[in-house]
């Protein structure tokens, strides 16, 4: 039996020259792999084993010079690597987000033990309680979940990234 860890699995995409690859709105200077080719590519990784070695293959019925598929393989590397930072940098922004919810919601609380040592009324206390509840949860909902969901989000990009990308020719 094959170690998963061994397995090789492959992603194709396929296009009639390597120009159709790349946005319509790209310049030979500044290249940009179109959106609905980098869609395909993500979908067609999805379905990928986590553990096992990847590759995207292009198929291009067209020849091309080797300069051009380097230029390519740059290119879309470019593209996801562009995805993961975004990610990345979302997170950075959530993490920021949730503790200033965490600290406004120990604040209340700070308040609320002020309050009660004060014998302040109990709806007072209550309502209190109740939106530092809400600060807290904030902060568990954002730090944890909102925050975990970019973490996959970035684990699939990284299978890309991370993949062998060979051209074959039709």
């Amino acid at each position: 039996m094959k170690n998963s860890s061994q397995m090789k699995e492959i992603a194709s995409i396929q296009f009639n020259n390597i120009k159709d690859a790349y946005s319509k709105f790209s310049t030979d200077n500044n290249k940009v792999l179109d959106d609905s080719a980098g869609a395909y590519i993500s979908e067609s990784f999805k379905d990928l084993h986590s553990k096992s070695q990847k590759t995207l293959e292009i198929h291009l019925i067209e020849n091309c010079e080797e300069k051009e598929k380097e230029e390519c393989k740059t290119v879309i590397k470019k593209y996801f690597l562009n995805d993961y930072n975004e990610y990345k940098e979302e997170n950075l922004k959530l993490t920021v987000i949730s503790f200033s919810l965490l600290l406004i919601g120990l604040i209340f609380i700070g308040i609320l033990i002020f309050l009660n040592r004060i014998s302040a009324p109990y709806a007072i206390s209550l309502i209190l309680e109740i939106i530092t509840w809400v600060f807290i949860w904030e902060f568990v909902d954002v730090f944890v979940f909102a925050r975990f969901t970019n973490h996959i989000k970035m684990k699939k990009i990284k299978k890309i990234l991370n993949s062998e990308i060979i051209f074959k020719n039709n």
